[in-house]
């Protein structure tokens, strides 16, 4: 073969290389890892599950292959022990554990078992613990922590879509850690929330994730809106526009309809300031019927709070609600009797403190903050013949589905 025919077969080879099999290799996406916050403790341990070695890195210059690993933390010094023996060694504070084993069943942690591998360091002065999964096997574990296995499948489905189009928005935000595991960011709870119902969730909506204007949304959800969803801008500081109020299908929730009873003693341990409450006023709704500002009265004085921290004082399901002061003769479980109406201007005059026989009624709809996909509302929407893509549609106004 000449040298000139060897230069073009040579070319052709680059040609063919460049043109087939690079723009393969560009367009197979990787599936990328999640890392997700546990917890943070002083005191954590792990083990295998049954007679499985669990395989840790960081603790020799080689894997060890044990049965237990406790850790703690205690006057600014990290132990740890092995295999639940009464003999401790002390490891420097920057040190960095991989802890992995090669058994479907995962590792045991706080009672739970995990996928891929955990990673424990010192942060803040707390024992990190950080799982390392691939996102897709994260998935399988939220949709069965976020959403009832017995809710129909597109709902499960749109579950899935949403929560990875969530992981995927926070993906490399954080140098620790990209999600926490509670509903801080969207509840993860290892193995045991897997069923066959939600992976097949999961794998047949493989990489699909919701975008607008070709980028990924905010795909945030809650459970129930009570009739209907909020826009973003009267939950958080921006108004974006695939998070429109729509109209919600969860009058079947479990919440869709609540009340809570504080009496008198109770005001006055959660508003010590205010010695108790005396008066409350709600001085501005949004047009869902959402409380944004609400006024309180007690015996030293008055303050106006967000409905918010309103919520999150009294630990109500959501900022949908209405208040009012209460008289029953007997007992809070007898009849209401008595309505203690308020007067518009509370201001002008100080009330008495409330009576041991008075309390504060909360009547409220909804669970949660109100924005984006209910929960109750896809599975209403599912039973009622709508598929994942008609029930994404509905919540997330605007937007694109497609593959990431």
């Amino acid at each position: 073969m000449s040298a000139s025919l060897k230069r073009k077969l040579g070319w052709t080879i680059i040609f063919i290389a460049i043109f087939f099999i690079s723009p393969f290799k560009a367009f197979a996406a990787k599936e990328p890892i999640m890392r997700v916050l546990l917890s943070n403790k002083n005191k954590v341990r792990f083990r295998a599950d049954n007679v499985e070695n669990i395989f840790v890195q960081g603790i020799s210059s080689n894997h060890r292959r044990i049965k237990s690993l406790n850790l703690v933390y205690k006057n600014n010094k990290v132990k740890y022990s092995v295999n639940s023996l009464n003999t401790w060694f002390e490891l420097p504070n920057d040190f960095n554990l991989i802890i992995r084993n090669g058994d479907k069943r995962g590792i045991w942690f706080d009672n739970r078992r995990y996928a891929g591998e955990l990673r424990v360091s010192l942060y803040d002065k707390k024992l990190s613990i950080v799982n390392h999964l691939k996102l897709e096997k994260y998935l399988k574990s939220v949709v069965g922590s976020e959403m009832p296995k017995e809710f129909p499948l597109a709902a499960l489905q749109a579950q899935a879509i949403a929560a990875r189009t969530y992981a995927l928005k926070l993906l490399d935000k954080n140098k620790l850690f990209d999600l926490h595991s509670t509903q801080a960011s969207q509840v993860y709870l290892g193995l045991e929330s897997e069923t066959a119902k939600t992976n097949r969730a999961v794998r047949s909506t493989n990489s699909l994730a919701l975008f607008y204007k070709n980028q990924l949304i905010n795909a945030v959800f809650h459970s129930s809106s009570g009739g209907r969803t909020e826009n973003s801008g009267q939950v958080w500081k921006y108004q974006l526009p695939y998070l429109k109020s729509v109209i919600d299908y969860d009058q079947n929730s479990e919440k869709y309809r609540w009340k809570n009873k504080f009496t008198s003693a109770e005001l006055e341990s959660l508003f010590p300031d205010l010695g108790g409450v005396n008066s409350i006023q709600i001085i501005d709704k949004s047009k869902t019927g959402r409380v944004l500002k609400i006024k309180l009265h007690g015996i030293h004085g008055n303050k106006i709070i967000s409905g918010k921290e309103l919520r999150k004082k009294l630990q109500l399901l959501s900022t949908k609600f209405e208040v009012d002061l209460k008289f029953n003769s007997n007992s809070l479980d007898n009849k209401l009797n008595f309505n203690n109406k308020i007067a518009d201007d509370f201001s002008r005059q100080l009330l008495p403190p409330i009576p041991v026989n008075y309390f504060l009624l909360v009547e409220g709809s909804g669970a949660g903050h109100g924005v984006g996909m209910s929960q109750w509302g896809a599975k209403s929407m599912a039973e009622r013949g709508s598929n994942f893509l008609e029930i994404l549609k509905h919540y997330y106004t605007g937007v694109q589905i497609k593959k990431y």
